[in-house]
């Protein structure tokens, strides 16, 4: 049986309280999230990136800062995951570095909307193979569902191309294909038949909820959908739930696309940043004494003391799927 190799590091990531694991702190980061860009060719609704809210400047990673990250963490051998605040395929040395990255024996993992995925691309990842898992990031569970909150017509053409790969690879070890969606008020029953047509072309398949709270919910034209959207929206706020446990400071760090390096994923605004790769190391980051004060904050549940953190919240709610 297929394996996703992510699975057994998640597995060590997603138990223990933060008292456990500030006790039990690996000497280096489990997982990297790795951003080699921060553009991206979709105007999603609920996204600072797709609506313009965010503050970082955009750019794209260079080959030195790449070459350092990359000589750091083959000596851990942990898993590299191609993600951030914008779509990596936009990155020309994108393939180029994935497979850098295989050769050197990490566990490489791709994050994307889909839509630059070209023939090319696929063959490598399947004859390389150069990528251990990918992650296909889907809006809604139809045609209309990804027009709302993706602003363009996509739904197709992706699953045609997700399709295409999963054929392409038949029965190769890799890469693991995921196919990940959110919704908002859509019906069981049609979620159910997402899930089951989806699965007929991937490995595995994960429905959550879409956060609203910061979407910019007057780009949706229709107003039947926006006064939906608006409504669910104020049932989330009203219904928020803090985390039991973060899910970044204690397993994973992350590198953005110009060097800096921050304590979690979600720190859009790089208000977490602990250091930068011209001057610092992962390692160095990892066990300085910025990421142990968060560490600490958190796990004594100040999450207000945390700019980034005050209202980062566990909305996703993953209904479907084994996270």
């Amino acid at each position: 049986m297929r394996e996703n190799k992510l699975k057994e590091i998640y597995k060590t990531i997603d138990t223990g309280t933060a008292q456990e694991k500030m006790a039990n702190l690996p000497k280096f980061p489990k997982i990297i999230e790795f951003e080699i860009t921060n553009h991206c060719n979709f105007n999603c609704i609920m996204c600072p990136t797709g609506i313009g809210t965010a503050r970082r400047e955009r750019g794209y990673m260079s080959d030195a800062i790449f070459h350092k990250v990359i000589d750091e963490i083959a000596e851990h051998k942990v898993a590299l995951k191609f993600v951030g605040q914008g779509e990596s395929l936009l990155h020309p040395k994108a393939i180029e570095y994935i497979a850098e990255a295989s050769a050197r024996g990490i566990i490489t993992h791709l994050t994307t909307n889909g839509s630059l995925l070209t023939e090319e691309m696929m063959k490598a990842m399947v004859d390389g193979p150069i990528l251990d898992s990918i992650k296909f990031s889907f809006q809604g569970i139809d045609a209309e569902g990804y027009e709302i909150l993706r602003q363009k017509d996509g739904f197709s053409d992706l699953m045609k191309k997700i399709k295409r790969l999963f054929e392409m690879r038949g029965e190769k070890e890799k890469p693991y294909i995921t196919i990940g969606t959110s919704i908002t008020n859509e019906k069981n029953e049609a979620i159910d038949d997402f899930i089951e047509n989806a699965g007929k072309i991937c490995d595995k398949v994960e429905v959550g909820m879409t956060n609203l709270e910061t979407s910019e919910l007057s780009l949706v034209k229709n107003d039947r959908n926006r006064e939906k959207l608006i409504e669910l929206r104020s049932k989330q706020v009203m219904n928020k739930k803090r985390y039991v446990c973060c899910p970044q400071v204690y397993d994973t760090i992350t590198v953005r696309w110009n060097g800096d390096i921050t304590a979690c994923c979600g720190d859009i605004h790089g208000l977490m940043n602990l250091g930068n790769m011209a001057t610092s190391s992962i390692a160095d980051c990892w066990n300085g004494d910025k990421e142990f004060a968060y560490r600490k904050v958190l796990a004594e549940g100040r999450y207000t003391d945390v700019e980034a953190c005050k209202n980062c919240y566990d909305v996703y709610g993953w209904t479907y799927g084994d996270n």
